[in-house]
């Protein structure tokens, strides 16, 4: 099976790089600085964020990534603690899960979530 990667073009790439990088401590499974900068970050097996430096990107409207992490209060603490704010507060959800809800630095929205009994 292939991998499901989501490429963003961001004027925040910089800021992207080191959001998912850094701060979440994502593998950074393929980088490159010809013709222009590009990295990919993995997350498991087979998902992936790539961003790709676009000056005047659009907004990112109607979507959402999603999630899934063993500890959702752990990446909350330590998306808090690198001075991050949750846009959407920790809640659990009738449906099954506890989640949060950030926007990365390059307008996406994320919601982490872990499965709660």
């Amino acid at each position: 099976m292939g991998e499901l990667r989501v490429v963003r073009h961001t004027d925040h790439f910089d800021e992207g790089c080191r959001f998912y990088g850094d701060i979440l401590g994502w593998t950074v499974t393929k980088a490159w600085d010809e013709p222009s900068p590009g990295r990919i970050f993995g997350y498991g097996d087979s998902a992936r964020v790539e961003l790709l430096p676009l000056d005047g990107a659009p907004a990112v409207a109607g979507v959402y990534l999603a999630v899934e992490v063993e500890n959702v209060s752990a990446v909350h603490a330590t998306i808090l603690a690198a001075g991050m704010s949750a846009t959407q507060p920790m809640a659990d959800q009738p449906w099954g899960h506890r989640n949060f809800g950030i926007v990365d630095p390059t307008g996406l929205t994320i919601v982490f979530f872990e499965v709660i009994e």
